[in-house]
């Protein structure tokens, strides 16, 4: 299911605060996500070759691991 299906269903639940919850930690997070993305191209000289993106573990590990937070986040990792 989508996460704006997650949301509509939420508010015909009547459950405002959880789908407004909701709404702002997938914007939060998809933005963070894109924010990553943007890091990540212009670490490696604007080259948006997917093959040449090896090993970024170890080349930026802060935004490895700012990454790999927002993505668990957005697949609802700890439920």
């Amino acid at each position: 299911m989508s996460q704006l299906g997650m949301m509509v269903i939420a508010v015909g639940l009547s459950s405002y605060n959880i789908a407004l919850f909701h709404l702002v930690n997938h914007a939060f997070y998809k933005a963070l996500l894109f924010l990553g993305a943007g890091a990540v191209i212009h670490a490696v000289a604007d080259n948006q070759d997917f093959r040449r993106y090896g090993g970024l573990k170890a080349f930026l590990p802060l935004t490895y691991s700012v990454m790999l937070i927002a993505s668990l986040s957005l697949v609802a990792f700890p439920f």
